[in-house]
């Protein structure tokens, strides 16, 4: 008889504590609406505002009152929600690995709180509302900047000033403004008579002599906004073209022997005319239609539609 009152006294205490744990968690945890949060690529820590903290009222309570989790909703997120301190409900963001801003910038996903129910693991907890946690990849200025082209190569006519001779472009693959972009372009030489600007564009400082130099070669440089340098320079090389001046060039003094024949007088004379059109023109007629003959029997000059120019 003893042995039966002592397990039914028994099973009526159990009865009683388990009764009481379930109506004593009334509550659930709350947490704010929403979260922004920023990052800093290859960090793990995520600054959240406001920060991550549930509430529950049924604090001070064990487990009813704390919390005992953070639950993310949507698993391409790659972060994980943690619990600091299950009694204060503090909470921390952390990535499950080192995030990339060239690769992804933002990410959006869901939060939930839960607190520890009736025990340890959360038997019978109760789940917050859902929070939407938007979070930002603060970019880091790994890439330094890269020009388009291996090479730059332009011409320029001697005893003129340019505005632009040429345009240099290079590229950052960073993901943010301030790091993606170009700000600053520099010719390393020094006693060069060129300049860039911020753009790129390549100017003659001073006019050109083709008869003191005909060809320059000038290293150039770039700067992202971050203050990062180009780990090569770019070569750029300018060609410097005397003036056209126009007329019959080429030509040059004939001796020539009565009785020794036919004789080419100028074989190498061509019409400059600066245009090439007409150069190409005026080159053909000449190559074509004229022909120049010293005739030694009647010792006067003659003209004969033919090819080449020569004397007989």
């Amino acid at each position: 008889y003893s042995i039966v009152a002592l397990t039914i006294s028994f099973l009526l205490a159990t009865s009683h504590i388990l009764l009481s744990v379930s109506t004593v968690n009334k509550h659930k945890p709350w947490i704010e609406t929403s979260y922004h949060g920023v990052i800093t690529e290859n960090t793990d820590v995520v600054l959240l505002d406001p920060p991550l903290v549930a509430l529950d009222k049924d604090a001070p309570i064990p487990y009813a009152g704390e919390i005992c989790a953070f639950n993310i909703h949507g698993l391409e997120a790659p972060f994980e929600a943690v619990v600091l301190n299950g009694t204060s409900g503090e909470g921390q963001l952390r990535a499950r690995g080192l995030v990339d801003c060239e690769l992804q910038k933002e990410y959006t996903f869901i939060i939930q709180a839960h607190d520890c129910g009736s025990g340890p693991g959360g038997t019978e907890g109760k789940k917050s509302h859902k929070a939407v946690v938007h979070i930002q990849v603060n970019d880091v200025n790994e890439f330094a900047p890269v020009f388009r082209e291996p090479q730059y190569r332009a011409a320029v006519t001697e005893g003129k000033i340019y505005d632009s001779i040429l345009q240099v472009e290079a590229t950052d693959q960073d993901c943010s403004p301030q790091y993606s972009q170009i700000c600053n372009y520099q010719i390393t030489n020094t006693n060069t008579p060129f300049a860039i600007d911020r753009n790129g564009n390549i100017r003659n400082t001073e006019k050109l002599s083709y008869d003191r130099q005909q060809l320059y070669k000038i290293q150039v440089t770039a700067w992202d906004c971050g203050q990062k340098r180009a780990l090569h320079s770019v070569p750029v090389h300018i060609d410097v073209k005397p003036v056209c001046k126009p007329g019959w060039q080429g030509g040059k003094r004939v001796d020539y022997e009565p009785g020794t024949g036919s004789k080419q007088l100028f074989p190498k004379m061509q019409l400059e005319t600066c245009d090439i059109g007409q150069r190409e023109c005026c080159s053909w007629v000449l190559e074509k239609s004229m022909r120049i003959y010293l005739l030694t029997e009647s010792n006067y000059w003659s003209q004969n539609l033919d090819t080449g120019m020569s004397m007989s």
